[in-house]
């Protein structure tokens, strides 16, 4: 049978695409709603939209700074696990080369290493315009400032940020600084150099692109300004670099953050701080917002923005001719937000109410889902369709009884002993009956008997395990317990041989059939990718053999029914079963004789 899906004429449109773009329009109608109708004052709606675009610029800020620098501080823990570790030797400007080559390759706004050993000799890595590292030496003039910060190195224990430093250029430099311990002994220490000249272009990008001034302080000294963009680098006297103070730059709100409380009344997240500052040259009042970061060195860094509180007043006409249009705009937006919602639920809940009919097994109350003009769902039609088919082919081969057992009782596909009653059949005569006809007439006849069996072992509650040829093996007891297996069994048997003697038919099929009742292995069986529910052991056997037994009682009956004494036993009185004992016999693989009985209706039946 062809089970494969015709894919719809037109094409669908993706569910992604669609939901995505209703969902991002409504979201941000939805916001500038909110925060139209939430702003209380002018001031509060103005700051609010500076703390929006503060945080933006500081979030911005934070990220390429710490791209920028966070190179240097890898570095550093790199080189100082490679020389503790005996891997590179620091005195030797080859191997250093050799690593540092691998480690500048990917941080390209480290300008230098530089190393010194515990005699103060200097040695620094760089990268010429080629991109060749090279190793130079030299002896620095040992001032007290470099003996100290060889110390506070030392004395850090590991990698660590230190204060800005100078260069050979005219720049500053952030670095990330480590002693070095190789093989056991102190060596000496090392600085990873990152130019911080760059930091000014950084914020003055983004500062410009948000129309606010943004900086950053180390201490009251600027480490990155709009203005220092222009400025070169100073000297102190000592020959290392020194940062300008904000009023160097003319930056009069910069000058007085340190001297400004914060407004307390402001509750902003994430560790931000408002100021309110006037600046004298224009009497104009800026909002500053700044957060601090103390992870870089021994002052803290102060990395803020600042705008203009008047300027921002435009902003309140923008938001107040936006409202009335987004009102509509967002009314729109629900309406064809609860028309598609409907559109696609509506496949999706007939999909998930013909499931519950599978997961009931009731195959036949599941119609075809629908096509859709939405990709997604129509593939999910489509899948499902071609599933149900699927399944109903499935449901011919494995018994809806039993999978409705199994799914009740999840415990008994695992492996394990219980006492069970077992039945084999046999048509009599087989053979020859299927001698003198053709194969598709074989194949009816089979059929139609298989059905009354199946019919007859179901309906008194048993499992049909299998198909043996003309044979069928079932059994009581398992997957759900049955205290009455053995009853169920023979009254199953009595069944079986009532259809038959009343079925008649051309050829007439005669039957036999054996009940065995005993411990046997039930659950699932067989290899990881082929499982079979089924059952094992002595009982089964023992079983197959009273099956062959049967030929000595033919007496021309529908059905000869052989029926082992523990069956008999664990059977009891029953009015309807009629128990002849007819001996004990020497079965093949079981070592003593098997008493076996021959199973037929009391009359009048008392079902």
């Amino acid at each position: 049978m062809n089970l494969r899906m015709k894919k719809p004429g037109k094409p669908a449109i993706g569910i992604t695409a669609l939901l995505s773009a209703t969902t991002a329009g409504l979201v941000l109608l939805s916001a500038g709603l909110v925060l139209a109708l939430s702003m209380k004052t002018a001031w509060r709606g103005t700051s609010e939209l500076l703390y929006t675009q503060a945080e933006l610029a500081m979030t911005l800020i934070e990220g390429e700074i710490y791209n920028h620098i966070n190179p240097a501080l890898e570095i550093s823990k790199f080189i100082h696990a490679q020389v503790a570790a005996g891997l590179v030797d620091p005195g030797n400007p080859g191997e250093l080369a050799a690593v540092f080559k691998g480690a500048l390759a990917a941080a390209p706004q480290v300008a230098a290493v530089v190393l010194w050993d515990e005699n103060l000799m200097r040695q620094e890595i760089r990268r010429d315009q080629h991109g060749l590292v090279t190793v130079v030496g030299r002896q620095d003039e040992i001032t007290p400032s470099l003996r100290e910060m060889a110390a506070a190195i030392r004395t850090a224990g590991g990698p660590s940020w230190g204060p800005p430093t100078e260069g050979d250029s005219q720049s500053n430099y952030v670095n990330a600084r480590t002693p070095l311990d190789y093989r056991g002994r102190h060596w000496g220490v090392m600085a990873t150099g990152v130019t911080i000249n760059n930091l000014s272009t950084i914020v003055k990008r983004i500062g410009e692109s948000l129309d606010m001034t943004a900086f950053i302080l180390y201490g009251d000294h600027l480490l990155a300004h709009p203005a220092l963009d222009d400025l070169p680098a100073v000297r102190g006297d000592d020959n290392f670099a020194r940062l300008r103070i904000p009023a160097e730059v003319g930056d009069p709100v910069v000058a007085q953050f340190h001297g400004t409380d914060t407004l307390s009344e402001w509750e902003w997240s994430d560790g931000l701080e408002a100021r309110l500052i006037r600046n004298p040259a224009d009497d104009l009042e800026y909002l500053v917002l700044s957060r601090t970061h103390r992870e870089f060195g021994y002052l803290p860094w102060h990395i803020g923005v600042y705008g203009p509180v008047d300027t921002l007043d435009e902003y309140f006409d923008r938001l107040f001719a936006a409202l009335a249009a987004g009102v509509g705009v967002l009314l729109v937006a629900i309406a064809c937000a609860l028309w598609l919602a409907r559109k696609i639920s509506r496949p999706i809940r007939k999909l998930a109410a013909s499931a519950e009919q599978i997961g009931m097994l009731e195959l036949a109350n599941v119609g075809a889902i629908k096509r859709s003009g939405i990709r997604e769902l129509d593939e999910q039609a489509g899948a499902f369709n071609q599933m149900i088919e699927g399944l109903r082919w499935f449901e011919t081969y494995v018994p809806k009884r039993l999978v409705r057992k199994l799914i009740q009782n999840r415990d008994a596909v695992a492996s394990q002993e219980v006492e069970l009653s077992v039945m084999f059949t046999d048509i009599i005569g087989f053979t020859s009956i299927s001698e003198s006809m053709q194969p598709g007439e074989v194949g009816d006849l089979v059929n139609a008997h298989f059905e009354i069996l199946a019919r007859c072992i179901e309906a008194h509650g048993g499992t049909l395990d299998k198909y043996i040829g003309d044979a069928v093996m079932a059994f009581w007891g398992a997957p759900e317990a049955q205290p009455d297996h053995a009853r169920r069994a023979c009254r199953a048997a009595l069944a079986v041989a009532d259809e038959l003697a009343a079925a008649g038919g051309r050829p007439a099929l005669r039957i036999k059939i054996a009940i065995h009742s005993g411990p046997l292995l039930v659950g699932n069986i067989g290899a990881s990718a082929r499982m079979n529910y089924t059952v094992i052991g002595d009982t089964v056997n023992t079983c197959s053999r009273i099956e062959s037994l049967c030929g000595q009682f033919d007496d021309g009956a529908p059905a000869i029914v052989l029926v082992s004494a523990d069956t008999v036993r664990l059977a009891g009185d029953d009015a309807e079963l009629d128990f002849e004992e007819v001996g004990g016999f020497e079965v093949k693989g079981r070592s003593g004789q098997v008493h076996v009985s021959r199973l037929r209706r009391n009359k009048p039946s008392a079902r």
